[in-house]
C-alpha cells in the first residue's frame, strides 16, 4: 500500500509555478489492513475482486477516512470494521435510486455489498473521539449496509 501526496512547487502545462493546496493523500487497498491515526485524511480506493476487511483504529477526535469502491466486489463484500468490534458506528447511506438506504446507530461493520456495490460507491467516517460517524453514497439501496456483527 503506497500513499501518494502532493507537496512542493508544481509546473503545469501552461507554465504556472506554485504549490498544490488541498491535495489529498490516497491509497489503493487490495488486501486486509489495519489503519493508523497517521493515515487520517487518506482516501482509500478498494481495488480487488474479492472481499477484504479494513479495520479502523480506536476513535480519536478528528480522525477521518474515505473509502471508495474502485473495483466492484465479486464473491464477497468489502468491509470496514471497528477496533475490538466496538458498536460505535453511526450514520447513513443514501443512494442514487432515491429509495430508503441503510442507517447505523450502534454498529461495528460497514459493508460494500457483494453483487450490489459498484465503482464509485463511497463512505467517509469521522470520529469525535468516542464514535465513528459515517456518511455514504451508493448507486443502489443495498450497496452499503451497516451491521452489528458482535
Amino acid at each position: 500500500m503506497a500513499n501518494t501526496t502532493f507537496s512542493g512547487p508544481v509546473i503545469s502545462d501552461n507554465g504556472f509555478i506554485g504549490n498544490i493546496t488541498g491535495a489529498v493523500a490516497y491509497t489503493e487497498l487490495t488486501a486486509a489492513s489495519t489503519l493508523t491515526a497517521a493515515q487520517s485524511g487518506t482516501t482509500f480506493f478498494l481495488n480487488a475482486a474479492t472481499e477484504f476487511v479494513t479495520t479502523l483504529p480506536a476513535p480519536v477526535a478528528g480522525l477521518t477516512y474515505t473509502f471508495i469502491v474502485k473495483t466492484a466486489p465479486s464473491g464477497a463484500s468489502y468491509t470496514v470494521v471497528t477496533a475490538s468490534s466496538a458498536n460505535i458506528i453511526k450514520g447513513q447511506a443514501v443512494n442514487a435510486a432515491g429509495v430508503a438506504g441503510d442507517t447505523g446507530t450502534a454498529d461495528d461493520t460497514i459493508s460494500f455489498v457483494d453483487g450490489q456495490a459498484v465503482a464509485g460507491d463511497m463512505v467517509t467516517v469521522i470520529s469525535d473521539g468516542t464514535s465513528w460517524f459515517a456518511k455514504g453514497f451508493c448507486a443502489v439501496a443495498a450497496g452499503i449496509t451497516f451491521t452489528q456483527a458482535s
